[in-house]
């Protein structure tokens, strides 16, 4: 059912870690389908405690994009909050990953900066 609803062209960016020299290993692009909405959310704080707006340490979000589940096959693992988000030429961070209650098809909801 929501894959019908997943028409927009978005690209991964695969987090492949740390060397040992603590130097990000080479990341890997992966493409796959989702549906941007394109909204302002106020979001929790990483405590969990809501943030007032304009208050310092606020995390605000442009966009949330849901992905069907199955992108998981794609990445070879879950969807991390170190992977990378780039749609329109432009690369986001991810700022909250949401698996809302599903039956039948599962989603992920992302926020991203």
């Amino acid at each position: 059912m929501i894959s019908s609803y997943l028409v927009d062209d978005i690209i991964i960016i695969k987090w492949a870690g740390v060397d040992i020299y603590n130097e990000p290993d080479a990341t890997s692009e992966v493409e796959v389908k989702g549906k941007i909405e394109y909204k302002t959310k106020l979001l929790s704080g990483l405590s969990g405690q809501q943030v007032v707006a304009g208050a310092k340490g606020a995390i605000v979000s442009s966009a949330m994009i849901y992905f069907a589940e199955s992108i998981d096959d794609n990445l070879g693992r879950a969807l991390q909050h170190e992977d990378r988000i780039k749609f329109n030429g432009i690369e986001h961070t991810i700022l909250k990953i949401d698996k809302p209650k599903a039956f039948s098809n599962p989603i992920y909801e992302v926020y991203v900066a």
